[in-house]
């Protein structure tokens, strides 16, 4: 099995929505409820906004799992985006207005302190996004290969550190963060959220009392 990793482009649209809803559940992506023209406006909005890209693992031409990173925060830009669709799903869908899940999802009130909404206003501070693999390809180093990809994409983009929101109860996916160095933020963690954090940059690394990554002597490793 031979992977490679690249950017994804408008043509692997439909394949990025396949694996993404093939890959959630309703009940653990609230995305997933309005259907896959809303998870599609998402992908839109990921490979057209020129404060995003997407990464994608490839065996030969199937996809074998993708990662997204938005250069800034990226919830409320994509959330405007996407109203349209997410409201045909409400005409479409109109039990959906009786979903609790949802609903608290929507109006979630922000944990946010000071210092919290400070760090979330950093520029230079990427987020990722989404990231999923293949239920054919688990378990085989992919979705690390990828969370690792992001560094020396996000870098030549101009960001010093990127953050990755995991639930808590995701444990697979914490252990791939932790294998690859990444480091616990506790300064961000929520309620039911912990944030991994990868910075390159030494100054940016000071400030926030982190360690930091040197890709480019990372990559000579390799």
């Amino acid at each position: 099995m031979q992977i490679t990793i690249r950017v994804a482009g408008h043509s692997d649209l439909k394949k990025l929505v396949k694996l993404h809803c093939d890959s959630f559940k309703a009940d653990e992506h609230i995305p997933v409820l309005f259907g896959t023209n809303y998870i599609k406006a998402n992908y839109q909005w990921l490979l057209n906004s020129n404060h995003s890209y997407v990464l994608i693992a490839e065996n030969e031409d199937e996809i074998a799992g993708l990662i997204a990173v938005s250069d800034i925060a990226f919830t409320r830009p994509m959330f405007i985006a996407c109203l349209p669709q997410m409201l045909l799903g409400f005409l479409l869908k109109p039990w959906l207005i009786f979903n609790k899940n949802l609903w608290k999802r929507l109006t979630r009130k922000s944990e946010e302190n000071e210092q919290v909404a400070s760090i979330l206003k950093t520029k230079e501070f990427a987020q990722m996004t989404i990231g999923a693999v293949s239920a054919n390809y688990r378990g085989h180093g992919v979705f690390g290969s990828l969370v690792d990809a992001t560094r020396s994409y996000s870098q030549a983009r101009g960001s010093k550190a990127i953050r990755a929101g995991v639930y808590k109860n995701n444990p697979s996916s914490r252990k791939v963060f932790i294998k690859e160095n990444w480091q616990e933020f506790k300064q961000l963690e929520t309620k039911d959220t912990v944030f991994y954090v990868t910075c390159f940059d030494e100054y940016f690394a000071d400030k926030f009392g982190l360690q930091w990554t040197d890709v480019n002597y990372s990559k000579r490793l390799k």
